[in-house]
């Protein structure tokens, strides 16, 4: 296989997920495959048709909130929602029988991390929410900002070498939504919808971002079946659709992470060990964002020394554009915790 050297993630400049290469032998299928040969998949952007195609190894998969939360939604109704948009994806039913070989662990402690990186002494799959809507890092490091019309972004980041996926981060952006810009506020809307044009659904919005979580890109609009899939990547503020899978998201979903055996004992550990906090040292030290170890500066570092070579880690992302944003802003509904 070949080497490459680790590209600058100022490249992936704006947005959450990459995405990516049509793997599916039946080209009639819309879904696409993210890859290690991806740029940045922002709005109607092709699928990259080279590179190996990314995957966890090990698909027993932890995640954990930011313990900041968001300006819009309890805690409590963050988590329920974040919670049921992974297990959408965990108990899609597949064609020929059973459920993927998925177990989506939620992490019972908050992270403290805002910002996306990978880190040789610790890792975290954090999701969280932003206001400002810009990378924690950006001036840090020389970073474009996040796409303003996308709600959110997941980076994932890979071994070049193989596709094996290493880290995901989500951020949501949680400024107030304008003509301009795709943020808040957020529900978790009743069944029935959210109420108004104001909201945009949060489990709606998550699902789309956790399909990237497990490496799956942007759909191709030219394909039959992808306007309505979750993985379109366009999303009305106000719509449910994306709560609920269509075709071409199952078959995606299972043909990568086919039925198998995968407990729900399983480890969920990360690679490198469990690091909650990216931001601080123990003794409330600052973490730079070039700081030994992380890869949040797109420079080279290694999971481990046979996992994931310092020449062959790689970022990629895509972003959840809004198709409508708010046309008024709305009083915020709580604080902080």
């Amino acid at each position: 296989m070949r080497h490459r050297n680790l590209r600058s993630l100022s490249r992936v400049a704006t947005v959450v997920l990459a995405l990516f290469a049509c793997f599916n032998a039946d080209r009639a299928s819309a879904y696409c495959r993210m890859t290690t040969d991806d740029e940045p998949q922002v709005g109607n952007t092709a699928c990259a048709e080279t590179g190996e195609p990314l995957i966890w190894n090990h698909p027993c998969l932890p995640y954990a909130i930011d313990r900041r939360g968001s300006f819009w939604m309890d805690d409590a109704d963050i988590e329920n929602a974040v919670n049921a948009a992974f297990e959408t994806w965990e108990e899609a039913e597949c064609p020929g029988g059973g459920t993927p070989n998925l177990v989506f662990k939620p992490s019972m402690m908050p992270s403290t991390c805002k910002r996306a990186e990978f880190n040789t002494t610790g890792n975290v799959n954090t999701i969280a929410f932003l206001d400002p809507w810009e990378d924690p890092c950006a001036d840090e490091l020389g970073r474009p900002p996040y796409e303003p019309l996308a709600f959110a972004v997941t980076i994932v980041w890979s071994n070049t070498n193989t596709g094996e996926i290493l880290d995901a981060d989500m951020m949501i952006n949680d400024q107030p939504a304008t003509m301009d810009n795709a943020g808040g506020p957020y529900a978790d809307c009743p069944d029935t919808g959210c109420e108004g044009d104001d909201d945009a659904d949060l489990r709606s919005i998550v699902t789309h971002e956790a399909g990237h979580f497990i490496g799956i890109g942007h759909c191709d609009p030219d394909e039959p079946g992808c306007l309505r899939a979750t993985m379109y990547f366009r999303a009305d503020r106000s719509s449910l659709d994306k709560r609920t899978l269509e075709q071409d998201d199952i078959n995606a979903v299972c043909d990568i992470y086919p039925p198998g055996n995968l407990e729900e004992s399983c480890d969920a550990t990360p690679v490198g060990g469990l690091l909650l906090n990216c931001e601080t040292t123990a003794a409330g030290e600052k973490i730079a964002c070039d700081a030994p170890g992380s890869t949040s500066n797109g420079g080279g570092c290694s999971a481990s020394a046979a996992r994931a070579p310092a020449e062959t880690l790689w970022a990629t992302f895509a972003a959840l554009l809004g198709l409508t944003v708010m046309r008024r802003r709305s009083g915020r509904r709580g604080a902080r915790s």
